[in-house]
């Protein structure tokens, strides 16, 4: 009951067709201060949420916060559960906190000695090999070829050997807690990446440094650059760097991540904070780190567990309490709110632009800001929402066991959407 008071793949994958938007709705800033309104009653609050049919999942983990963080309504918000991609809020967070919302990623091109190159991955998960024009995705092998060719050219130098060097990262590349089913799509963990891991929509590179480093040889070739090999680099070697590009800000990297629900990248970031502690860029110095902050900031509960940063791995654990409290934090903290403030909103945009789509989830379109969680058997959703009345509630809905996924999907919108529209006096 809820108390008052104090055959899925991996991916979060769009689902319906929206209705259109309400005409009052709004996409609120985070930073906006919240509007000093009564908050719903939970004894009333409870009753709404009470009548969301919740037929379809096992075993709900559920918390509705108001915006001084006071419980209104809770059903075992401190039990550990599978939270899907909800951990990308988790994950982001903690790296926005080591990082700072300003940080670039770099990818270089040094040289060691005449006619010697080496291509650097510095861990950019949005590095992409042809230009582009999307302001999160600034950084790519195009650009970086154009710069190394002027430089070679004016050197005089025609004909280059070619090394590359991930070893930022270590540790394996894929998660021993991920299924090997996924092996064939699901982006390897690299700091040298190009195109987000993959070769097609559904096929992962296999070994995405040399895929990187050979597709920027065909540049380098193609400037009449002649590369007589390309291999992995030798032990490390001071260089002067011949070329260089930078990703876009950290905050921008971090609501691409949110909206697009993009593993690879929350991975990725996940080591670099890592790196940043003095801890390995791997999956178990990320989620030590992970695991460490989260306890710094008083942000766990007993039981919970990580192992990743993307939230693919079944044996994560974490409670929806915690889940709601860092969007809490993120809300109140000017350091975190890249992540409140990069979240999908309901009806327009990323992983929600598909969600709230029937009359009785209208209220939450364009009100409701939250991240997006599934896997086989498990749906959530968690983050914040202006209510009808112009109070801010920020929550977490997690469900495990589930059957069926529109029905999983339709428990959170409705969910969220009695939240949205519930003055509850």
């Amino acid at each position: 009951m809820l108390v008052s008071g104090c055959a899925f793949g991996p991916p979060d994958t769009p689902g319906r067709s929206p209705a259109p938007a309400p005409a009052h709705a709004s996409s609120a800033s985070p930073l906006a201060t919240p509007t000093m309104v009564p908050m719903p009653s939970p004894d009333a609050l409870a009753a709404a949420l009470a009548k969301v049919s919740a037929t379809s999942i096992g075993t709900r983990g559920m918390v509705v916060l108001a915006d001084d963080d006071q419980t209104l309504v809770q059903r075992n918000a401190d039990q550990p559960l599978t939270p899907a991609s909800t951990m990308k809020v988790l994950s982001t967070m903690a790296t926005v906190d080591i990082l700072g919302a300003d940080h670039r990623f770099t990818t270089s091109v040094v040289t060691t000695k005449p006619g010697a190159l080496v291509l650097v991955g510095g861990g950019d998960p949005l590095l992409t090999d042809k230009a582009g024009k999307s302001d999160a995705k600034p950084a790519s092998l195009q650009k970086l070829a154009d710069q190394t060719v002027a430089s070679l050219r004016a050197s005089g130098i025609t004909k280059v050997s070619l090394g590359y060097d991930a070893r930022l990262f270590s540790g394996p590349d894929f998660s021993p807690n991920w299924k090997s089913s996924w092996k064939s799509y699901e982006s390897r963990v690299s700091a040298l990446i190009v195109d987000s891991g993959r070769i097609t929509s559904w096929q992962a590179q296999p070994n995405p440094a040399q895929f990187a480093a050979k597709a920027f040889a065909k540049r380098l070739s193609a400037a009449k650059i002649t590369v007589t090999s390309v291999k992995p680099a030798a032990l490390a070697t001071p260089g002067t760097v011949v070329a260089s590009v930078e990703s876009a800000p950290l905050a921008t990297v971090i609501a691409h991540t949110l909206a697009e629900s993009d593993n690879l990248a929350a991975e990725i970031m996940l080591r670099q904070a890592a790196v940043a502690k003095g801890q390995p860029g791997s999956f178990v110095g990320a989620a030590q780190t992970l695991t460490g902050w989260l306890k710094a900031n008083g942000l766990w509960s007993g039981g919970m567990v990580i192992v990743d940063g993307s939230g693919l791995a079944t044996k994560d654990r974490v409670s929806a309490n915690v889940l709601a409290k860092a969007i809490s934090l993120s809300l109140r903290t000017e350091r975190l709110m890249a992540v409140a403030a990069g979240l999908p909103v309901a009806g327009q945009s990323g992983t929600l632009k598909h969600r709230f789509d029937d009359k009785s989830e209208r209220a939450g379109r364009g009100r409701v800001h939250a991240k997006t969680g599934t896997l086989r058997s498990v749906a959530s959703l968690a983050g914040w929402v202006t209510t009808a009345d112009g109070a801010r509630l920020i929550f977490a809905f997690v469900g495990n066991n589930t059957a069926g996924q529109n029905s999983a999907y339709n428990w959170l919108d409705r969910s969220a959407s009695v939240l949205a529209g519930c003055g509850c006096r």
